[in-house]
């Protein structure tokens, strides 16, 4: 037996379109389907701009909150919606049907249509529908507009009265005499007055029928979802939005809409996760998992966190979490060994917390690979480079700091010949910069940022997921 198919409908553009729509589903489908409702109700502004997208928003608010209700599609019975379903549909992977789509997608090619508001035919008009291509479309004479507006309105308020059937005959009536095999009534208002033109001999389609038939036999199958990277930032802020440029710079596209989604929650008020680590400072932990469990509420396929010592807390965080992270160190350890293979001397410019925790060094053991770090004295240089008044943290990059940082970069090249050095806290890159012909004395070593290769790795999910989906 077929799944129940639970179909969303939006009531509040047009209730009583809305009732033949649900009364035609629940006549063609019976129990095979579940319908459930919006109970808002749709207030149009005198203002044709500001009345278009207070359309828009109402149906993107409705759609989201039928899909969080259960629906398997949603259904939009408003003719004036298919000039902008898509951009409703972007942002959702349940599928939204709207009246013109499904109306279009079941018309006959080389047929000649009637077509009684032009407007919500602007862009079959013009061919850019593909099936327009295939047939003749027939409007309403110049004359005749204008009595089609003001029908409009009386049916909007009053009902299809004697009147407006009237008007609506008479234009129908017309179109047939040009050719006209078939009228499709492609405004809701005048949709409602279909059974009258119908019985008087007119080719009226019936589009809440048809309508709710393109409906039963639609997809519910999710449409292919956008990537969307999250970012648990504010630790420390510079160092986030360091991450971010590098991730936008690494990006190949040409325009705004070839970047992909990052979502970024900069929270600078979680607790410093070196004093935590070594001194028992306030734990860190729930202020980022809250951060963590919002990314993933929001849809974000991968967490990055621009903080090396955090990531000492990562596995308190993965085991309460669905959503996956993008290890800093790993990706950079495994770009170090691709590049370097067995001649990679790792020398580790980081914090005291981090060398502590040993995330990298353990890492760095697994894979075979030799990794040194400074001793008590200029690890207190390092230090000074981050969290010194004069530090990256406090806004410095030049200076004082960059002249503690390379005491301890030295230190690295001469006591154990070091020919790599990671600059293993994201605010050292704001001091240093990746190069592989740095000089340190007569010597020149690679400098490796985990946050350019942290940004090239997300770059690289991002690419291949967009190209396997085919959606930004």
């Amino acid at each position: 037996m077929a799944e129940k198919k639970t179909i969303g409908l939006v009531t509040g553009l047009n209730p009583r379109a809305a009732l033949a729509v649900k009364t035609a589903l629940l006549r063609q489908a019976g129990e095979d389907v579940t319908l459930i409702e919006s109970e808002e109700q749709f207030q149009i502004d005198p203002d044709p701009v500001m009345a278009m997208s207070d359309r828009k928003i109402f149906v993107f608010n409705e759609a989201g909150l039928l899909m969080e209700m259960g629906a398997d599609i949603v259904l939009v019975p408003d003719f004036k919606a298919g000039r902008f379903i898509g951009e409703v549909q972007r942002e959702y992977t349940t599928p939204i049907l709207d009246m013109k789509t499904a109306l279009m997608s079941m018309m006959q090619p080389g047929v000649t249509v009637g077509v009684l508001d032009r407007d919500n035919a602007a862009s079959c008009a013009d061919g850019a529908c593909d099936i327009s291509q295939k047939m003749k479309m027939v409007f309403a004479e110049e004359g005749e507009e204008a009595e089609l507006n003001r029908v409009r309105e009386i049916i909007r308020h009053e009902g299809p009265t004697e009147e407006a059937v009237k008007v609506l005959q008479a234009v129908c009536q017309n179109m047939v005499q040009k050719g006209a095999t078939v009228i499709v009534p492609n405004c809701t208002q005048f949709a409602l007055a279909q059974p009258a033109l119908a019985q008087a001999g007119l080719p009226v389609m019936d589009v809440f029928e048809a309508f709710a038939q393109a409906a039963l036999a639609h997809s519910t199958e999710k449409l292919p979802k956008s990537f969307k990277l999250g970012l648990l930032g504010g630790l420390g802020p510079a160092a986030t939005v360091d991450l971010y440029d590098k991730i936008v710079k690494a990006t190949p596209a040409k325009t705004d809409q070839e970047h992909f989604k990052v979502v970024i929650e900069q929270n600078p008020q979680i607790d410093d996760r070196t004093a935590c680590l070594l001194y028992g400072g306030p734990d860190p932990t729930i202020a980022m998992y809250n951060v963590c469990k919002r990314l993933e509420k929001d849809g974000c396929e991968y967490i990055i966190i621009p903080c090396n010592t955090a990531h000492a807390f990562l596995p308190r965080l993965k085991r309460h979490l669905k959503t996956p992270f993008i290890d800093m160190q790993q990706t950079m350890l495994d770009a170090i060994k691709a590049k370097f293979g067995d001649k990679a001397r790792v020398g580790l410019l980081a914090t005291s917390g981090t060398i502590a925790t040993g995330i990298y060094s353990q890492k760095a053991e697994k894979m075979g690979m030799k990794m040194f770090t400074p001793d008590e004295d200029h690890q207190k240089s390092v230090m000074n480079a981050i969290y010194g008044p004069k530090g990256a943290k406090a806004g410095f990059t030049t200076g004082e700091c960059y002249d503690d940082l390379y005491r301890g970069a030295k230190y690295l090249v001469d006591t154990y010949d070091c020919n790599v050095l990671i600059l293993g806290c994201t605010e050292l890159p704001l001091i240093f910069h990746e190069t592989d012909d740095f000089k340190v004395g007569d010597k020149t070593v690679s400098i490796v940022d985990p946050t350019a290769t942290l940004a090239r790795k997300c770059v690289e999910i991002a690419m291949k997921t967009i190209k396997e989906r085919g959606v930004h």
